[in-house]
C-alpha cells in the first residue's frame, strides 16, 4: 500500500515541473531528460519493491532519479523565469 502513497506523492509535482519546463518554452532534449528519468525511476521503484524488503538498489535509484527531476526542473524554472524577464 505504501507504494501507492509514494508515487501519489512524488510523481505530480515531477510531471508539475514537465508541464511548466515544456511552457516556459525551453529546450526540447531537457523535457525528454526529466520525463525519461522521471519514468525510469518510477520503474526502479516498482522493481526494488519486488525484488527486496527494506532499502535497496531499485529505491536508491528512485530517490536519486525523484530527486534529480526535482532539482534539475526547478533550477530550469527559476532559469527559464529570469530568460523571460530580461
Amino acid at each position: 500500500m505504501r507504494a501507492h502513497g509514494n508515487f501519489t506523492e512524488y510523481v505530480p509535482h515531477g510531471l508539475l515541473f514537465l508541464v511548466a519546463v515544456e511552457l516556459m518554452s525551453s529546450q526540447t532534449w531537457l523535457v525528454w531528460l526529466l520525463g525519461g528519468v522521471l519514468t525510469v525511476a518510477r520503474i526502479a521503484h516498482v522493481y526494488g519493491l519486488i525484488k527486496t524488503y527494506g532499502p535497496s538498489l531499485g529505491r536508491a535509484i528512485v530517490f536519486l532519479g525523484t530527486w534529480f527531476v526535482y532539482v534539475v526542473g526547478a533550477s530550469a524554472c527559476v532559469y527559464y523565469g529570469f530568460i523571460g524577464i530580461i
